[in-house]
């Protein structure tokens, strides 16, 4: 049995929720081995109350200050943002799988996920653009890559591109109550583990429940991406580019009426980021100088961060089912890494924006930074209609950063949905409708965890509220 599929109204809640989940064909081969296909494309339209002030690049993140906390520009260079928002999301999978005579399992996937601003464009960009092709078809920006083997008593092994704990498990939870975007999307965890290698645990049984544990280790190659490299010694790479390590820890517990996990993922080396889906990718280094000094590096020390989260089901009856969440995440802080142009005979900022920077007097190095998070949903079910209420606090941060980065700033999103599953037309087809209030406590940087000022809609350095309605479906096949 699959240890990421608990029993009862844990199973049936995330297989009938989650888009990720999917119903496909299946092929028997002669041998004994088992392939499938299985896929979902998804459709959103969502209107505003009003558009998101939108700084532009120029002023944010092509220069050392992507968050603006420096330097707020006025509301005259700014534009706003379209009203209206879509969103196109496609994902194909190919799985393999073998067992043998002595219930050893051997199993290889590929999933790609395509995704795009016109609803009604399908596969037209990745999902996470993280990695430069070369034209082969296996060097792709792909979320699943893997091969593994396992056998129930013993566990199982994976190695291979994987998505992270911290991610795709937040994602199912925090999808079917409308608040994927926020939660899932937010806090210092990667979502997409480049090279990792994952050991899971046999599953243990007790009166109790059923618990599963496994240890995530990731890597990915160094950097060097659009990295310009300077040829002036005086701007030399002061440190190099790292290469990017992190490692997972995930416990799994459930039974008839609740599912519970934790996730502990730990990375240095990275590019830092609140964007909790990206993945992980190395730090390109700091060629950039003192501000003082144009022959004395910077010296800014190499990036950390992590992320604790709890989060669970709570089913109170086959009707009405609880989501919950907590959250802590940290990171060192990172200065804004100089890309040094040639062409331009400048630096340019924006493959390495920073996080949680100082002034120049501090040379804008980062400081380091923590913040609690939580999340509360409630799901109601009834025939073929889910009704669903949640929300989403951001927390402050603890920070001894001098300059206002979003650490006093604090937020909460509110989302009240519906959904209906359509079997009269097929069985994998659900259309969704939903409102979405967005608070934000003060006038300044959005709050840490989010991975920018415009996150829920609206830019906290000019307005602290914003309303908007979402309708789309999802066909899973």
């Amino acid at each position: 049995m699959n240890p990421m599929n608990p029993s009862q109204y844990p199973v049936l809640a995330l297989l009938l929720s989650a888009p990720a989940t999917v119903f496909a064909a299946t092929f028997d081969a002669p041998d004994g081995s088992k392939f499938d296909i299985t896929g979902f494309t998804k459709h959103e339209w969502t209107r505003s109350a009003s558009g998101a002030r939108v700084v532009p690049d120029d002023l944010s993140t092509y220069v050392f200050d992507a968050r603006n906390a420096l330097s707020k520009p006025a509301e005259s260079q700014t534009r706003r943002a379209s009203r209206d928002a879509q969103l196109s999301m496609q994902q194909v999978s190919l799985g393999w799988n073998k067992e043998t005579a002595g219930a050893v399992s051997m199993e290889a996937r590929l999933t790609y996920r395509w995704r795009s601003s016109d609803a009604l464009t399908f596969f037209d960009t990745p999902y996470v653009d993280y990695l430069q092709s070369n034209g082969s078809p296996l060097k792709r920006d792909y979320t699943e890559k893997f091969v593994g083997i396992g056998r129930p008593d013993l566990g199982s092994i994976k190695y291979g591109t994987q998505l992270s704990r911290s991610w795709s498990r937040s994602d199912a939870f925090s999808f079917p109550i409308g608040q994927s975007g926020t939660w899932a999307d937010s806090g210092a965890g990667f979502g997409i583990f480049p090279s990792a290698l994952r050991l899971t645990s046999p599953m243990f049984e007790d009166g109790s429940g059923k618990l599963t544990g496994e240890i995530t280790l990731a890597t990915d190659k160094i950097n060097t991406f659009m990295v310009e490299r300077p040829t002036n010694p005086v701007l030399a790479f002061s440190p190099n580019p790292t290469k990017p390590r992190a490692t997972e820890l995930f416990l799994q517990f459930s039974n008839s009426k609740n599912l519970i996990e934790l996730t502990v993922q730990s990375a240095k080396g990275a590019k830092q980021t609140a964007f909790g889906k990206s993945a992980l990718i190395g730090w390109i280094g700091d060629p950039d100088t003192l501000p003082s000094s144009s022959t004395t590096p910077r010296n800014a020390a190499t990036p950390s961060q992590s992320v604790v989260v709890l989060q669970g089901n709570h089913w109170a009856n086959p009707q009405n089912m609880y989501t919950w969440g907590v959250r802590r995440s940290q990171w060192s802080g990172s200065a804004a890494s100089c890309n040094y142009s040639h062409t331009r005979r400048e630096c340019i900022f924006g493959l390495d924006t920073g996080f949680n920077y100082g002034s120049a007097a501090d040379s804008y190095l980062g400081y380091k930074a923590s913040t609690f998070d939580a999340m509360l949903g409630w799901s109601h079910y009834r025939g073929p209609y889910t009704y669903t209420l949640s929300g989403v606090y951001f927390g402050r941060a603890s920070s001894k950063n001098p300059v206002e980065w979003g650490q006093s700033n604090s937020a909460v999103h509110f989302n009240l949905g519906v959904a209906r599953k359509v079997p009269e037309v097929n069985k994998g087809l659900t259309v969704t409708a939903g409102i979405g209030h967005s608070i934000f406590d003060r006038i300044g940087p959005a709050p840490v965890s989010m991975p920018n000022n415009n996150f829920l809609g609206a830019n906290p350095l000019y307005v602290r509220r914003a309303t908007s309605a979402t309708a789309g479906l999802t066909w899973v096949f």
